[in-house]
């Protein structure tokens, strides 16, 4: 069985500005995975290893997020999760949007019906640019890494968010995510 993952895609320009990022960081930092370019996205549920007919029941009961409609949402700053000095991954943090969350919990909820089990953590809307630092041996302080983003270029404060997608994981790919069905939000008039 494949695996599967809802969520909110990048719009392209943030996404080019990411990879620019990504281009300056991969000389100080040492990771082993660094998100693709295409494959940057905002999970709403990640659902692991999914059967054929539970896809398919999942997409049926997903074409209802057309009652959402489209909006911007304001990115905030990038955020580490795990220790400070070997960070586990590297992230770009978005601003709490009510609709955001509305529309995340509304996705687990569809989910639960195909036998999804909801995250036990917070939910923490965010892009992951790099995961898994790769070598043990190398530390970064909290001086050289405010150094080194005060050094990078701007990034755009807000994206629109018009569509979720739900994603196949290609694990041996790059990039890795295949958008399986795309769920239009509904644009104002």
């Amino acid at each position: 069985m494949s695996h599967y993952f809802i969520g909110v895609p990048v719009q392209p320009a943030l996404a080019k500005q990411l990879a620019e990022w990504q281009t300056t960081l991969k000389q100080y930092l040492p990771y082993k995975q660094w998100t693709n370019r295409s494959d940057f996205h905002i999970t709403l549920a990640f659902l692991g290893e999914v059967d054929d007919p539970s896809i398919e029941m999942l997409q049926k009961k997903l074409a209802s997020m057309t009652v959402y409609p489209a909006f911007d949402l304001k990115r905030s700053d990038i955020q580490t999760f795990g220790n400070t000095q070997q960070p586990r991954v590297i992230w770009l943090g978005m601003e709490h949007h009510p609709l955001l969350h509305e529309i995340q919990e509304h996705v687990v909820q569809i989910c639960e019906t195909i036998g999804y089990k909801r995250e036990k953590r917070e939910y923490t809307p965010h892009v992951t640019i790099a995961k898994k630092w790769a070598d043990q041996r190398k530390e970064i302080s909290e001086q050289s890494w405010n150094a080194m983003l005060a050094d990078m270029p701007a990034l755009d404060k807000s994206f629109h968010v018009d569509a979720i997608h739900l994603y196949k994981v290609h694990p041996a790919s790059d990039p890795k995510y295949e958008v399986v069905q795309r769920f239009p939000l509904r644009e104002k008039k």
